[in-house]
């Protein structure tokens, strides 16, 4: 049987298994394929960088999106198409409240303030984490003594119209944020609601694990190196979830 090809990520069925790792910075594909085992660039066409590799034995591909939910989407649906399973989006968020900046935030659900989602299934149903894979998540910080702050995330299309005022003097964004606040959202970014839609209509798992790198009502953000370490935590938090050690095969499978 011939192998699938992905449209835009142009890897195949056979270079890809269960376990996926999305990513919004192509310079985060190459911090995790250190991470991985006999790690090999796949693609790098339309700056959708995807890495392929083996943790504990089993086959984990990261993909970078970019930014937004659109392009996010595509390269969950067709990495779906190829017979990925499972998902975890490691990236970075805004802080919402009293979130601390430089902290970890886990999405249990999102609020849906992008209109990619709406392509899936109707507002009708909610945008939710998978719950065993949240789980997996938690338990994995855990271990790894990595404070985590759990709660609801806000996604959105317009940075500038929902997430940061580019005019400093404003307040109109640095308010709506503090409403969302008020009604328990911790953190605020531009994929993860759709994410977990998509993943609902694809029947496949997604949770989202992010770093709360930039500070927006104070126009703040972390240091480049600081953060940098931290994404690294991240990375490592995260594959550990998606491949526990408990779960580690007696013998790594064969590869194609």
């Amino acid at each position: 049987m011939t192998a699938k090809e992905a449209w835009y990520l142009h890897c195949t069925s056979e270079q890809v298994g269960s376990h996926a790792i999305l990513v919004g910075d192509r310079g985060r594909v190459r911090l995790a394929a250190g991470l991985l085992d006999d790690a090999e660039i796949a693609n790098e066409d339309r700056g959708l960088t995807t890495a392929t590799g083996w943790f504990r034995g089993e086959r984990v591909v990261v993909a970078a999106f970019g930014m937004g939910a659109p392009i996010a989407t595509v390269v969950m649906h067709e990495l779906a198409e190829l017979g990925v399973t499972r998902f975890l989006r490691l990236g970075t968020a805004m802080t919402v409240g009293g979130t601390p900046l430089g902290s970890y935030v886990l999405a249990i659900a999102a609020v849906r303030g992008e209109s990619t989602s709406r392509a899936y299934l109707p507002l009708e149903y909610p945008a939710v984490a998978d719950p065993d894979l949240t789980a997996a998540v938690l338990a994995s910080a855990t271990a790894a003594g990595v404070q985590v702050n759990r709660g609801l995330y806000a996604t959105f299309d317009g940075f500038y119209t929902h997430m940061l005022d580019i005019d400093p003097t404003a307040t109109r964004v640095r308010e709506g944020l503090a409403r969302y606040a008020a009604s328990g959202v911790i953190a605020a970014d531009m994929e993860t609601s759709a994410l977990f839609v998509a993943a609902i209509a694809l029947g496949v798992r997604a949770a989202s694990f992010c770093l709360a790198s930039v500070d927006g009502p104070r126009r703040s953000s972390m240091p480049r190196d600081e953060r940098r370490g931290a994404e690294a935590t991240l990375l490592r938090v995260g594959l550990d979830a998606l491949v526990p050690a408990a779960d580690r095969p007696a013998e790594r499978r064969a590869q194609p």
